[in-house]
């Protein structure tokens, strides 16, 4: 039988974490149609050579954040995630998805970060979405979740406060109607402010649509510094009492302080884990974190979005107790740099830097960072153990995913700076744990980018080298495969990846992008 693709005398790595074996892979039609010894490669259409080089399912990266600043849009070919391997995204994370939009306001949110004002938003629905998604030339795979707090702010109109009985049932019919229309599932951001109003009674019974629908419940947890162990605790319970599947996004410890609760939290998930409950948590392979300067504030500074937030920063009085209250918390401030700032000479700069050239002190001068971008601030924070993101990285419930964002070719070419991670998180992983520390088996390594994640979130027919799977594979050097993005230049590709095939059809051949667009759009089945 003639094939589309043969890959001949590579090491195969399905998966699923069982040993790899020597084999050949055929394609054809976009699926793989064979696997065993010595492959005729007569009549195929494109034979690879992958002779001393590994071969694996494509790298399944479930937080995503490349449809938050329209790059799905402005640069579906995604070739910043194809050089790293990754063939499948899940988009919607983190509280906040392009869909559904059940007012006006949820689009205002949306524009929070970033301008839409080049892309036609013509759609209201889940469904809607994933059509107009289809219409554009996409390099990788797309899936999406509904964001908590989109849809939040879409029935309260941007109000910050509990729901009542009927905005409850008006929230769940658009759960359970999102994932009939493809939506993996709901994601929250606890963290932010619009979400925080949201009480453990509330979360349960929208947890428990998402069950009903047979979605996923993606959990950024309210808090992820001193009252991480708390935050843990209410996310097993929500998925207790709902019986809800259950991912916990970037999993991390924040501040010295927490350092050693981390392990705790390992423990709080592996008992509930055990108890029969469907849990995961997700972690990025980084010590730097990366998010946004105004979450440095308190609580109570943050309430009610970033109106009232900026009109805190402008009162004396208020003020001067935030700043009181950030010198309390001893933050370090010679450890964030400055991302993304529209002032001038700041990109790139820690804020003790600016603050000592400014003759500052940093409390200070981070404040006016936030009320000259009308807090718009990204920030680089190195405040995670490497030790325990040695433990998250190695635990056997964890999945490796980048939390990266979407590159746009106008991006890469200003002033500011994305997390390496948006551009090298997979590489990294694998050359750095895994080819390097010896952390993890090249099998269980590639399993935690691969078929695990693929399971978590309900991918039937990716995340495996197995007959009739989809054809989503990765051929690569073990020995080179590295990133090359740093926090100062992160726009690099990574390297030592020979070959990305993306349902059949090569997005990268001979270590070079072909320009194929070949991702699909997935809807939840």
């Amino acid at each position: 039988m003639a094939f589309d693709i043969v890959i001949k005398g590579g090491t195969i790595f399905d998966g699923s974490g069982a040993s790899r074996y020597a084999a050949d892979v055929a394609i054809q039609g976009g699926r793989i149609k064979d696997i065993a010894p010595d492959i005729s490669e007569r009549g195929a259409t494109k034979v690879i050579r992958a002779d001393g080089k590994f071969v694996a399912p494509g790298f399944v990266d479930i937080t995503s954040h490349a449809d938050k600043n329209w790059s799905l849009f402005e640069n579906p070919h995604q070739d910043y995630l194809l050089t790293q391997g990754v063939t499948t995204i899940l988009a919607g994370n983190c509280g906040t998805s392009l869909a559904p939009l059940p007012s006006k306001e949820a689009v205002a949110a949306l524009q929070k970060w970033v301008t839409a004002a080049g892309t036609n938003i013509n759609w209201l629905t889940v469904g809607e979405l994933l059509e107009e998604l289809a219409r554009h030339p996409l390099g990788v795979n797309a899936a999406t979740l509904m964001g908590h707090g989109t849809i939040r702010r879409g029935i309260l109109k941007g109000q910050s406060r509990a729901l009542s009985p009927e905005e409850l049932a008006q929230f769940g019919e658009i759960i359970q109607a999102g994932i009939r229309e493809g939506a993996f599932g709901l994601s929250t951001g606890l963290i932010y402010s619009h979400e925080s109003a949201a009480s453990t009674e509330e979360l349960i019974e929208m947890a428990s649509h998402i069950s009903a629908a047979g979605g996923i419940l993606k959990m950024h947890l309210r808090h992820e510094g001193q009252n991480l162990v708390p935050a843990v605790n209410e996310a097993v319970r929500i998925a207790r009492e709902s019986k809800v599947p259950m991912i916990i996004s970037h999993l991390k410890a924040i501040g010295r302080r927490i350092w050693p609760f981390f392990g705790r939290t390992l423990e709080m998930l592996e008992r509930a884990s055990a108890n029969g409950l469907p849990l995961h948590f997700d972690i990025s392979p980084y010590q730097r974190t990366g998010s946004f300067l105004y979450l440095l504030l308190p609580a109570w500074a943050r309430e009610g979005g970033f109106s009232a937030m900026l009109e805190r920063l402008d009162s004396p009085e208020h003020r001067s107790a935030i700043i009181e209250e950030l010198k309390a918390e001893t933050l370090h401030f010679e450890n964030y740099v400055i991302a993304n700032s529209q002032t001038p000479g700041t990109n790139g700069k820690t804020i003790l830097e600016i603050a000592e050239r400014s003759g500052q002190e940093p409390e200070e001068t981070a404040l006016e960072l936030l009320a000259a971008n009308r807090g718009k601030v990204a920030v680089f924070g190195l405040t995670l153990s490497f030790r325990n993101i040695m433990a998250g990285l190695a635990h056997p419930l964890a999945v490796v995913a980048s939390d990266g964002s979407g590159v746009t070719a106008e991006l890469a070419r200003s002033e500011k700076l994305v997390h390496p991670r948006s551009t090298g998180a997979f590489p990294h992983f694998l050359h750095r744990f895994v080819k390097e520390r010896g952390l993890l088996s090249w099998e269980e390594g590639i399993r935690k980018i691969t078929g695990l994640p693929a399971e978590a979130i309900g991918l039937k027919d990716r995340g495996r080298i197995a007959k009739n799977f989809a054809a989503d594979i990765v051929v690569f050097d073990a020995e080179t495969i590295r990133d090359r993005s740093t926090y100062q230049n992160p726009y690099v590709y990574s390297i030592g990846i020979d070959a990305v095939m993306v349902n059949g059809q090569l997005a990268i051949e001979n270590g070079q992008l072909t320009g194929a667009t070949a991702g699909q759009v997935l809807k939840k089945s």
